[in-house]
């Protein structure tokens, strides 16, 4: 004859596993009804983000074209603003390059071009 002590702990961790599968079954709807909304909530947000972007792109080739349009009607304006820009530009990237050498020979490095 069997112990009734032994099937004493046999029904209650039968129990104990049957209340387990329970919980783990609850939080596996829970975290489904979870990555559904937020599958829905990120398909949502790439909907609008789409939108979005489809008006940027439309408005950027707008100004781009706007742009061209008013080169090919001043030529000489376009060609001032283009050699200002890359003067503007080539001071800049002296400038920062003149800072960095003498931050580098503060500390004893030496720039080699």
């Amino acid at each position: 004859m069997a112990d009734p002590r032994i099937q004493e702990i046999r029904d209650t961790v039968d129990e104990q596993l049957a209340q387990l599968r329970a919980q783990v079954a609850t939080l596996t709807k829970a975290l489904s009804s979870r990555a559904r909304d937020a599958a829905e909530q990120a398909g949502d947000t790439a909907d609008t983000a789409r939108g979005r972007i489809g008006t940027a792109v439309a408005s950027a080739r707008q100004q781009g074209h706007n742009v061209v349009e008013a080169a090919r009607e001043n030529p000489g304006a376009a060609t001032s603003a283009l050699l200002s820009a890359g003067l503007i530009g080539l001071a800049i990237g002296y400038l920062l390059g003149s800072s960095a050498e003498s931050r580098a020979s503060e500390r004893g490095r030496h720039w080699h071009w």
